[in-house]
């Protein structure tokens, strides 16, 4: 690698913004559209199975709609839906400030290097290769970008902060516009508070 094509970024990583980074990751975003859905069979499954031992135990013919339960119904799906979602995002907080814990509490200074000869960025810290392609996608908010590439399991992530001193913030502006111009990685603008 080139010195002139390569710019090196080293800057600290901030816990709360490590587990942003994380609650937003797609594979954790699947997982909580999962639960949701989760949720909705549940009631759907509760629903019947409540009719069902109904009709059996008065040996009447089954009702498939009843207003009043089904209200009930729904009601307790909000319900369960609001408690799952709360826990949901407490399990994800703790489980994104374990794994800030074990990468990053001996290491405070986070080491990005980005090659624009290439397009490629290399996670110094954990010797990790990303090709800025189509795979990748960035989350821009007003303090830190989320970058993310793939989706699966094997997804990697990092962020880079966009404060900082004027040296960061040129070498930061010079890989987003590189990033741009090669027009295969997406950005998204999210809001700040998440």
């Amino acid at each position: 690698m080139s010195n002139d094509s390569t710019i090196t970024l080293q800057y600290p990583i901030e816990k709360e913004e490590y587990i942003k980074l994380f609650s937003l990751s797609p594979m954790i975003r699947k997982l909580k559209y999962f639960v949701i859905v989760a949720d909705i069979l549940l009631t759907v499954i509760s629903y019947f199975f409540v009719q069902f031992v109904s009709a059996f135990r008065l040996k009447e013919e089954m009702v498939l709609f009843d207003l009043d339960f089904f209200i009930v119904c729904t009601i307790s799906f909000f319900i369960l839906c609001a408690y799952t979602l709360y826990k949901y995002k407490k399990i994800i907080n703790k489980q994104g400030e374990e794994y800030y814990e074990e990468r990053y509490s001996d290491e405070c200074i986070f080491n990005l290097e980005y090659d624009k000869s290439i397009g490629e960025f290399l996670i110094k810290n954990r010797n990790q290769k990303l090709p800025a392609d189509n795979q990748m996608k960035i989350l821009k908010t007003e303090r830190t970008l989320f970058v993310y590439w793939r989706k699966d399991m094997k997804g990697k992530m990092s962020l880079i902060p966009r404060y900082g001193d004027s040296d960061h913030v040129s070498k930061l502006n010079v890989i987003l516009n590189d990033l741009q111009l090669r027009k295969k990685v997406k950005f998204k603008e999210t809001p700040n508070k998440i």
